[in-house]
């Protein structure tokens, strides 16, 4: 393996990992919409999804993130990881 290839396989992995980030977040915001029936602990997708964005959502919690009644953390995350994504495959590609 050369260092052309070795750098389209780390463009290529951050660019997945960033969209799988990218859909798991989505996935969290529309999960959040709906209540589980008698209030009962959340199901293995919910559990699964979260426990996979909830670092990035509590690094992001940690700032002013609300508008009145309107939590724009989901929002703030998504910018940032096509910032960071972004970011790394330039760097990736300049090496």
């Amino acid at each position: 393996m050369n260092i052309i290839q070795l750098k389209i396989f780390l463009a290529n992995f951050v660019n997945v990992l960033g969209n799988l980030l990218t859909y798991a977040i989505f996935i969290r915001v529309i999960l959040s919409w709906f209540v589980v029936a008698g209030g009962g602990p959340p199901g293995k997708l919910t559990q699964i999804i979260n426990s996979a964005t909830d670092p990035i959502m509590n690094l992001i919690k940690k700032l002013p993130h609300k508008i009145g009644m309107i939590d724009l953390s989901p929002l703030i995350a998504l910018v940032g990881i096509s910032l960071l994504t972004s970011f790394l495959v330039q760097l990736i590609a300049g090496i």
